[in-house]
């Protein structure tokens, strides 16, 4: 690129306001270097163009009117003051054009011929040219007075115009850099999409829910025993495993109270118990009989699962009889008195865990008077209640932890056969579960929760309500503990 080309570029756009300035930088930067050269010398010689056109025609007649100098020379043609300017000889009487063209003179064109740098020709053509000259000078010394102060401002006339002109030049490349507006009528339909699309995701988001609850429903004990799984809770039971397969599968038995008008009337005191001949000895044993639940229901937590973040609450009351209304609590303690007295008489060592139905002991406190006592047996009484009033039979839970976990489903299912045949009832076999506390916290203790029968069903209601059905239930816990 020619230096000069560049010099006046960088003097041209530097006389620009800032923005302009820095859109034709932009401009030029994303041009390949070969368009680059050509724009930047394209650019200055329009601009030099435009600045040398005349913004009038009074500004033609000045220039040509001005004399050449304040000395008394006779101009030699129109193109005079360009001669004088430059420094040059002026040529006599219209010669200059003759001389840089080599072309005949006219009285018009001598500046443009001097300029030229051509050699005069021989003709001498500078006569009208001289002629005319002669005309203007007589015409000087009126405006001489003026001739400089009307130079001067027709100088500062046209520079303002020239700078127009250059920036107008500069902005027919410019507006193609500028970016495009916004078109502000695209916005609203966005908007309205954006809001379509919340409330779709939120219809969806209702409907998903809506799914997730249904299958919940009917997959509740899959999910729930996930759930436990997952953050060290209960989880599932397993059966025994015996060729027999007499064990069922069940969750935690739900206690469902029913209101009755007519309260039972308070247990009388029982009978001395009267022992068989062919009881069993069981001099030396200790055992730890625990009547479950209690009057007062405590809904404080306490560790289910020793070494877990397990949690239930510390005790409950228990069910009650679907048609005779009886408390499962008041139930167990009186079975327990009986089956304390007949194995002592058998010569065992009994502990009851409770001793009345006002009190408020933990699941956890129950299991601990087993282990402290170095308990032969820990026997957990109960009377429990089914969602399926249909249900009824005997079942004992046992422990999935402890150093008796591997006999305890054969021992359990013995202890449920035995009770079932004394009392009339039906076996249901044994579950291994970890999801009672007071089993997990004695697991070190033979362990064994008794359930002689179901409270929701009226069969076994009206069968636990006898006396001889606790008589028989102790003489069967006896031959168990016998063996």
């Amino acid at each position: 690129m020619p230096e000069d080309n560049l010099a006046q570029f960088k003097q041209i756009i530097a006389k620009l306001p800032e923005d302009k300035r820095k859109l034709l930088y932009k401009r030029l930067h994303d041009m390949p270097t070969s368009e680059r050269e050509a724009f930047i010398g394209e650019f200055v010689k329009k601009y030099n163009s435009t600045a040398k056109k005349p913004v009038s025609g009074s500004a033609k007649k000045t220039s040509a009117n001005a004399p050449v100098s304040k000395s008394d020379k006779k101009p030699a043609s129109q193109g005079a003051p360009s001669t004088a300017k430059s420094g040059k000889k002026p040529a006599p009487q219209g010669g200059s054009s003759a001389v840089k063209s080599g072309k005949k003179p006219t009285s018009q064109g001598s500046s443009s011929a001097a300029n030229s740098g051509r050699k005069p020709s021989a003709q001498g053509s500078a006569a009208p040219a001289s002629k005319k000259a002669q005309q203007q000078s007589k015409n000087v010394p009126a405006k001489s007075e003026h001739s400089t102060e009307h130079k001067q401002e027709k100088a500062q006339e046209h520079k303002p115009e020239q700078k127009q002109e250059s920036k107008k030049h500069l902005a027919e490349h410019i507006p193609e850099h500028r970016p495009e507006p916004e078109q502000a009528p695209e916005s609203e339909p966005k908007k309205a999409s954006s809001s379509q699309s919340i409330i779709l995701g939120i219809i969806v988001a209702v409907f998903l829910v809506g799914a997730l609850y249904f299958v919940y429903l009917f997959n509740k004990q899959n999910i729930d025993n996930k759930f436990n799984e997952a953050f060290g809770m209960p989880a599932s039971e397993t059966t025994e495993t015996t060729e027999e397969s007499d064990g069922i599968m069940g969750p935690e038995p739900r206690h469902f109270p029913i209101n009755t008008p007519t309260p039972i009337p308070a247990t009388p005191t029982p009978a001395p118990v009267v022992l068989r001949d062919d009881h069993p000895d069981l001099s030396g044993l200790v055992i730890v009989l625990d009547p479950g639940h209690q009057a007062e229901y405590d809904h404080e937590l306490e560790e289910s699962i020793p070494g877990t973040t397990a949690e239930k609450e510390r005790a409950t009351t228990g069910a009650t009889g679907i048609d005779s209304g009886a408390k499962e609590y008041e139930i167990t303690l009186r079975y327990a008195l009986i089956m304390k007295e007949y194995l002592e008489g058998c010569g065992a060592e009994v502990i009851l865990t409770r001793e009345e139905n006002e009190v408020n002991i933990s699941n956890i406190e129950r299991a601990n008077i087993a282990v402290e006592n170095n308990a032969d047996y820990f026997i957990r009484i109960h009377a429990d209640s089914a969602p399926d009033s249909e249900i009824s039979g005997v079942k004992v839970y046992v422990p999935s932890t402890g150093k008796y976990s591997s006999s305890a489903v054969s021992d359990g299912k013995d202890l449920a056969e035995k009770v079932a045949e004394a009392i009339g009832s039906t076996s249901l076999g044994v579950v291994q579960s970890n999801m009672y506390t007071g089993l997990n916290h004695a697991d070190s203790v033979k362990s064994y929760q008794l359930v002689v029968g179901y409270l929701s069903n009226s069969d076994d209601d009206a069968l636990l309500g006898k006396e001889e059905t606790a008589y028989n239930t102790a003489v069967a816990v006896s031959e168990f503990l016998a063996e």
